[in-house]
């Protein structure tokens, strides 16, 4: 069978890439969550769920018009509760103590973020992006136990005032 069909290389590139600056993160992100086809899973701190919402959110309405679920888990703090209220009728928004940055796409591609958005300047902020079902599944299982333990939005916005 292989003499006759030949094999089909598989190109590292095709499967993984890194970006670096924040800039290049989010287009990267916008254009990952455009190609949601099922759920959009993020993980953020509380200033780059702010952001996020500020540079995302209209892709994030297009794609809940199209039946995409979205997720996602932050601290909530009195500085982002506007956009946590902002964003609660496209997502469902979740409040976390637990440290993390990344986003998983229908449970095959992820981006995760290295470092501390908070003790890195923007221009050096750099991501990780992978195309592969196998680690972004079991990823999102982890997220998915977790995200059971976590508050829902209305009570940690209560909390933190």
């Amino acid at each position: 069978m292989l003499h006759q069909q030949g094999i089909e290389l598989v190109e590292p590139s095709d499967l993984s890439g890194s970006l670096k600056g924040r800039h290049n993160l989010y287009n990267h992100l916008d254009l990952m969550i455009k190609n949601a086809e099922k759920t959009v899973t993020i993980m953020t701190t509380a200033q780059g769920f702010i952001r996020k919402i500020e540079g995302l959110k209209p892709t994030m309405e297009k794609i809940k018009k199209r039946g995409v679920k979205i997720r996602i888990a932050t601290p909530i703090t009195k500085e982002n509760k506007q956009a946590v209220e902002s964003i609660s009728e496209i997502a469902e928004v979740r409040g976390t103590d637990a440290k993390g940055r990344f986003c998983i796409i229908d449970g095959k591609e992820m981006m995760f973020m290295v470092m501390d958005d908070k003790d890195v300047h923007p221009t050096y902020d750099v991501g990780i992006w992978v195309n592969t079902p196998f680690f972004a599944s079991a990823l999102e299982a982890l997220f998915e136990a977790a995200w059971k333990t976590m508050k829902p939005s209305l009570e940690a916005i209560r909390k933190a005032q």
